[in-house]
This record gives C-alpha cells, sequence and structure tokens, in this order.
C-alpha cells in the first residue's frame, strides 16, 4: 500500500525521508498529485509500509508537517486520521 506524507516544503520532504532512511525505512521524495497539493506545496514523502513507525519518529524529529494519505485500489487519496496510526 502506498503512503504519502504531505510536506509544507522541499527542504521538509527531503529532511524527513532522510530521517525514516537513516532509520531503516525506505522512503523518497514525489512530487504530490494536484489534488493534495496544499498551500502551494507539492511535495510529499512516499513509502509503502511502516506508516506507524514513521509517523512516531517524524512527530519525535518534529518534522512532521503535513497530512498522510493512502493510496486506494482506484488511484484515489484517502487521508488517514491521526486515531487510526498506533501509538
Amino acid at each position: 500500500m502506498k503512503y504519502l506524507i504531505m510536506c509544507k516544503s522541499l527542504t521538509n520532504a527531503q529532511r524527513a525521508a532522510l530521517e525514516l532512511t537513516r532509520r531503516g525505512i525506505d522512503a523518497s521524495v514525489v512530487k504530490a498529485p494536484q489534488s493534495l497539493r496544499e498551500n502551494g506545496c507539492g511535495y510529499a514523502v512516499s513509502l509503502y509500509r511502516r506508516l506507524d513507525e514513521a509517523a512516531v519518529i517524524l512527530r519525535d524529529a518534529r518534522v512532521l508537517t503535513g497530512r498522510i494519505y493512502r493510496r486506494a485500489d482506484d488511484g484515489s487519496y484517502r487521508e488517514v486520521e491521526d486515531r487510526d496510526l498506533s501509538r
């Protein structure tokens, strides 16, 4: 399953992806779909697994700045609610 963690800037996305990679989570910076872009920023961190762990890492590093989306089977994106993430 593909997840997108929206970021407030390209620099923020790069920092987030680097932090995850350092912790052993495969992540990359991608251009976000137009429909998900907020406040003019079009960058996100993409990952395919370990979302709960990634969210904790990014919160602790203070680089989790945007919404998180899960790609549905039909190609659309649905927001992952904070309550859906493990604590």
